[in-house]
């Protein structure tokens, strides 16, 4: 009896101990999961989903990395911007929600890529070479310089780019993207400047609002803070800062959303289409995929872009961006 007894405790030991053992591995491998499946973590097979949170990621190659992407909540619930309407109410956002939808064009005359000419508006396409690298980092600078339009949420030395980029014709022309108000125009490190524009409704403050509809990397800027602006209106040239893509008659602007978000002290940039004025949204966004498909169609190349990851298109996340708002180019 008291073998029995000794045996079943032993037993009932084991029992406990494997027990312990599976509880302490599964909150283990819970936790590695947790910290590999964030927007803009590596994952391993595409097309693969998972849940983080309120969020659903996908596995998406992005370039050449696969990584976590969220997936838009067509509902417009979630995390996902959604624009506010035409003008801002002045206050500080609580969350990229609270960003009027009101942009009325890329930063520069973006149009239907036209083959005859080889343009899309201001965009050269036909005969474009991107600038080529030899070294220890050949393959890393070669991938930064294969697109003629970066876009939002890509992957560029490990940080998630919050800005679109257009590489241009030297002396094209930036228009501003909406119409409100000059907030910031300031020198940055490349020697060029930034043109940071208020929505209707937003007050500028030193060093910019709450807000800012961003043109960044311009020369020659016409306009000065406290200046009404119109969408469509001149406001700068592209920049010649980078010598790579100036050494083939090219510039370079970057357009982006920024906003200063209550309760936190760092910068924040969410997806610029998220926020196209409503009754230019869908011609905007056809021309834009058209402008990818034929830079695809002249580098001979079709994983240069992957629109079924954007949604919108121009954007591989809608999530809320933080960076150090000193630029990415």
């Amino acid at each position: 009896m008291y073998y029995d007894a000794y045996v079943s405790t032993k037993r009932a030991l084991q029992r406990v101990a494997i027990l312990f053992v599976l509880i302490v591995v599964s909150c283990f491998s819970a936790t590695l999961v947790n910290a590999a499946n964030n927007a803009g973590g590596k994952c391993s097979k595409v097309g693969v989903t998972t849940n983080s949170g309120s969020k659903t990621l996908k596995c998406t190659k992005v370039g050449k990395n696969l990584v976590w992407v969220v997936q838009s909540n067509k509902s417009g619930s979630g995390s996902g911007a959604s624009g506010s309407g035409s003008s801002s109410s002045g206050a500080q956002p609580t969350s990229q929600k609270d960003i009027p939808a009101i942009i009325q064009n890329w930063g520069f005359n973006l149009a239907d890529f036209n083959s005859s000419t080889g343009m899309a508006g201001d965009m050269l396409i036909k005969g474009v070479v991107p600038p080529t690298f030899t070294g220890a980092t050949a393959a890393e600078d070669n991938a930064m310089y294969r697109h003629l339009i970066g876009v939002i949420g890509e992957i560029v030395r490990g940080a998630v780019e919050p800005q679109l980029a257009f590489i241009v014709p030297l002396g094209t022309s930036v228009i501003s993207m909406v119409t409100g108000t000059v907030c910031d125009v300031p020198k940055l490190y490349s020697n060029d400047y930034s043109i940071r524009i208020a929505p209707p409704g937003m007050a500028c403050m030193q060093g910019g609002a709450y807000i800012l509809f961003e043109h960044e990397h311009v020369l020659a800027p016409s306009v000065k803070v406290g200046d009404k602006v119109t969408a469509g209106q001149k406001i700068a040239i592209a920049s010649d800062y980078n010598p790579h893509w100036k050494a083939k008659g090219l510039g370079i602007i970057e357009t982006g959303v920024f906003f200063s978000k209550k309760g936190s002290n760092a910068p924040w940039h969410a997806c610029l289409t998220s926020y196209l004025d409503p009754s230019k949204k869908t011609a905007m966004l056809s021309t834009f995929s058209k402008a990818l498909a034929a830079w695809e169609t002249e580098r001979s190349d079709a994983s240069l872009y992957n629109e079924s990851a954007m949604s919108p298109v121009g954007c591989y996340t809608t999530e809320e961006m933080t960076d150090s708002n000193k630029g990415t180019g």
